[in-house]
């Protein structure tokens, strides 16, 4: 359980450091997170290899810049981006699958 506990969220300009409770801690880019959104726009758009391809051609054509990172509750976090989507929940538990599919153990 603790694995799946977000302790930090550090940000720099083009990814951010996410620590868990278990003490792992990964590197992980905005395009990443971004292209793994769950939001019920951005959800669908990941259905299959050729509409996933194309999402994230698309969002890797935004400026990359950096998130407002709001809590909700205490399992997640929203992420506000300055250009895009800025509507879905980031759980905990999502969060460590992509940082484990897509992130960097540091």
């Amino acid at each position: 359980m603790s694995r799946e506990i977000l302790t930090d969220f550090e940000r720099d300009y083009e990814d951010a450091v996410l620590r868990f409770a278990d003490g792992s801690s990964f590197k992980l880019s905005y395009l990443a997170i971004r292209t793994h959104c769950q939001c019920a726009n951005c959800k669908p758009r990941q259905e299959n290899d050729q509409r996933r391809i194309e999402f994230e051609e698309e969002v890797a054509r935004l400026r990359v810049e950096k998130p407002r990172v709001n809590p909700v509750g205490r399992y997640g976090i929203q992420l506000e981006w300055p250009t895009g989507c800025s509507s879905g929940i980031h759980s905990f538990t999502h969060l460590r699958e992509v940082c484990e599919g897509s992130g960097t153990l540091i």
